[in-house]
């Protein structure tokens, strides 16, 4: 049987949520900094850039939700799992050397001490997204067969309970104690799996199969009236405490979902799914198809570089200054992680393809073969 096609409108996604992720990493120093001119544009991009492991998490959740493979176990555990677990080590033992670098520590036992503690939780603080995405993949068989056996009123139902994840929250978000209190019932904490990303992962394959179309005046003014509350949200509550609040844009491990957040991420999700989800042309499949294979390894080396660009003295106070280090960062890992995908020994540990597939979709054997295939077309 034939695997569900090509998602195009997936590339997009992947590349705009690379760049947030790399944004909102580089603008969290000028935002920490204090409220200036700068401050608030900022701030409004950055409550942008935090849909962006939302958006990841849709994603991953359409694609194994839709994938028959989902239900094979010796697929997951052969060649899914170890294509997250995998470049996860890899990296997290370029951080723990980096760091140890950087620290003056760089002993043997200093390092050992390290990658034991990576076993309990990320050494870096984006790393947590490989965690939780690994522990969903390890579920997907499960939600899978689930899911499969759902009648249309069954989706509703999960929709709804999906929903009322993010509902609570921002409830939780806007309410004054007094009030919060009760609406603050433990089944919400209870449902709340893997502070909520679950019900993100389960929502991008509802989104993604839901057939009638939302028109896309409304989609486009859903996502700029939750832009604006985000950004007031977040400016009014850094001036209250004193100190940069990111209540309402919140999505890290450990903490609850920010459910506007992923109410604003839906509506991204569906007006691409609407607008774009045709194959690109030929040249811009060329340009940005090895930036897509290549996403997982630019976030997962994106906070290295950055810390090794502010060693050595680059800052960032305007923001001007944080799309400029985004985009040499985003550039950077981009040319490494293609560098390293040449490499045979290391393609797979950096990038979780392996060489053959680095070598049809991302690597500069990938780039020269196509630049001389196109010139011997032109002769």
């Amino acid at each position: 049987m034939n695997e569900r096609p090509h998602v195009d409108y997936f590339d997009g996604l992947r590349i705009f949520a690379a760049l947030c992720v790399i944004f909102m990493h580089t603008a969290a120093g000028p935002l920490r900094a204090g409220v200036n001119t700068d401050w608030h544009l900022l701030n409004v991009c950055t409550s942008l850039a935090f849909t962006a492991v939302p958006l990841f998490f849709m994603m991953s959740g359409y694609l194994l939700m839709t994938s028959r493979k989902t239900a094979d176990i010796s697929v997951l555990l052969r060649h899914r799992l170890p294509r997250l677990v995998v470049p996860l080590a890899g990296w997290t033992v370029v951080a723990v050397l980096w760091q140890m670098f950087l620290a003056h520590t760089l002993t043997p036992g200093a390092i050992w001490a390290q990658l034991v503690t990576a076993l309990h939780g990320p050494v870096m603080v984006h790393f947590w997204y490989l965690y939780t995405l690994i522990a969903l993949y390890a579920l997907s068989p499960i939600l899978y067969g689930g899911i499969q056996v759902l009648g249309k009123s069954g989706r509703v139902y999960l929709f709804v309970l999906a929903a009322a994840v993010s509902a609570h929250t921002i409830l939780m978000t806007v309410l004054p104690d007094g009030a919060a209190q009760y609406v603050d019932l433990d089944i919400f904490d209870k449902l709340k799996i893997f502070g909520g990303h679950m019900a993100t992962f389960v929502l991008g394959y509802l989104l993604g199969s839901y057939e009638k179309e939302t028109p896309n005046w409304l989609l486009a003014l859903g996502a700029v009236v939750l832009l604006a509350v985000i950004s007031v949200g977040t400016w009014v509550r850094t001036v209250r405490t004193g100190e940069f609040n990111q209540s309402f844009q919140n999505q890290s491990a450990g903490n609850q979902s920010a459910g506007f957040e992923i109410v604003l991420a839906s509506c991204i999700f569906l007006l691409c799914k609407q607008t774009c989800n045709r194959p690109p042309r030929a040249w811009v499949k060329a340009v940005t198809g090895p930036v897509v294979a290549l996403s997982m390894a630019i976030y997962l080396m994106h906070n290295i570089f950055l810390s090794m660009l502010f060693s050595v003295g680059v800052s960032v106070h305007s923001f001007g200054s944080t799309v400029g280090v985004t985009l040499l960062a985003f550039a950077a890992c981009f040319v490494v992680t293609k560098t390293v995908a040449t490499i045979r020994p290391l393609c797979y540990l950096a990038t979780g393809k392996t060489y053959a597939e680095a070598c049809r979709s991302c690597n500069w054997v990938y780039t020269f073969r196509r630049l001389r295939g196109h010139s011997a077309a032109e002769k």
